[in-house]
């Protein structure tokens, strides 16, 4: 895809954005924090609106502006968390193949299914965290030290648990075992969430290229990553180091099946009356329990399939060809 310096222009000012958005973290304020959850919209809307090539030009000035702004240790993790998968997400969300090559009508195209977007977008937030915890050296001794340092924030912020010590190191062993699986998994569905935002507001502006896809019943996994999550799952069990680097892609994974199990809720909740009442009652008890969680991981578990968009060729022109 020949570049045009529009589309170098407008990729290189969404990599300032997603830059800014994201290096307000280090004031450690609210804001900033809140900032930083889109950091990988203006990456998206570059991309969708303006070709691959403009999305990933845009992730990679984002890449330089941090590490003029913060530091290069901070452009390594920026390219990595969201320069990195929200560029890939938007080449694969903007493939399209002719329907003809296989077996369907001529004039008409086949986008790339969200289902296997959201699978190389799990392996990717999986593989970029994994890289992190190498980075700083996150292991058994690593873990430990944390382990005791968050024992003594929570004793010092409630003394009712500084009288039992082992209560207080037993939670803090907890927070960090599941820490390697909840960071990749807030994160794919910060993507994810910020991806939508991004197709919503191109379409709007009538520069998206990809028809509109049905999320409900389009958010699914492909079913060869039961197969991926079952093996991340088993590994998380292994000694030595690999645990880190397996929990860290299942948790990856599992973000998605939950996904995928929300989706279903909305589908199958499509024209009840009673639809508002179950979807609210569904969020209200996950911000309660987070345990119904893992029912909804169950229901994307049980439902997965792979349905893609398609489109007239003479109406629209796809970013890439699969």
């Amino acid at each position: 895809m020949k570049l045009t310096a529009k589309d170098i222009g407008v990729g290189v000012m969404a990599g300032l954005a997603a830059a800014l958005l994201s290096v307000g973290v280090i004031t450690q304020s609210t804001l900033a924090m809140a900032l930083l959850l889109f950091s990988p919209l203006p990456i998206f809307v570059a991309a969708l609106g303006w070709g691959t090539g403009a999305g990933f030009i845009a992730a990679l000035s984002m890449a330089v502006a941090v590490s003029v702004l913060a530091a290069p240790t901070a452009a390594i993790v920026v390219v990595l968390i969201t320069a990195l998968p929200a560029a890939a997400a938007s080449y694969f969300i903007g493939l399209a193949r002719p329907a003809e090559e296989i077996g369907g009508p001529k004039d008409t195209y086949v986008w790339y299914p969200i289902a296997d977007m959201l699978l190389r977008l799990a392996l990717i937030v999986g593989a970029s965290f994994v890289a992190i915890g190498v980075m700083i050296g996150f292991g058994d001794d690593f873990a430990a030290q944390l382990a005791a340092s968050l024992g003594q924030q929570l004793a010092a912020s409630n003394p009712e648990l500084a009288a039992n010590a082992e209560a207080v190191q037993d939670m803090a062993l907890f927070v960090v075992r599941v820490l390697p699986a909840m960071q990749p998994a807030v994160w794919v569905m910060i993507i994810v969430a910020n991806l939508y935002l991004a197709l919503r507001l191109t379409a709007a502006s009538g520069k998206l290229r990809r028809p509109r896809d049905d999320w409900p019943r389009a958010l699914r996994m492909p079913r060869p990553a039961l197969a991926v999550f079952a093996i991340a799952c088993a590994a998380c069990f292994l000694p030595g180091g690999i645990v880190y680097a397996a929990t860290a892609f299942a948790g990856a994974l599992g973000a998605c099946f939950i996904m995928a199990g929300f989706a279903m809720l909305h589908a199958r909740t499509r024209g009840a009356a009673w639809r508002p009442v179950a979807l609210w009652f569904a969020y209200f008890a996950v911000m309660l329990f987070v345990f119904v969680l893992f029912f909804f991981l169950l229901a994307g578990l049980f439902d997965t399939s792979r349905s893609a968009p398609v489109s007239k060729a003479a109406n629209t022109t796809p970013n890439n060809d699969n």
